[in-house]
């Protein structure tokens, strides 16, 4: 199954999405247009760096509003 966390922020034409791997102890991170899917930038991190990177968007004013409960930060 694949996990998912969706961030987004208000006027903000970016949307995040950190997305598992095929390989357990990585993530996907992609940075995408709102406007067209279009993927901005990516990062490819290692699973227990997920909440640092979480920590970082919101910092910058994003909010998730897609959390899959099997993804909870620890």
């Amino acid at each position: 199954m694949m996990k998912q966390i969706t961030m987004t922020k208000p006027h903000s034409p970016h949307t995040i999405v950190f997305s598992s791997d095929v390989d357990p102890h990585f993530m996907n991170i992609e940075v995408r247009k709102r406007a067209t899917g279009e993927i901005r930038a990516s990062h490819y991190i290692l699973r227990s760096d997920l909440s640092t990177w979480v920590s970082m968007y919101e910092g910058d004013g994003f909010k998730t509003i897609t959390n899959n409960e099997d993804n909870e930060r620890k």
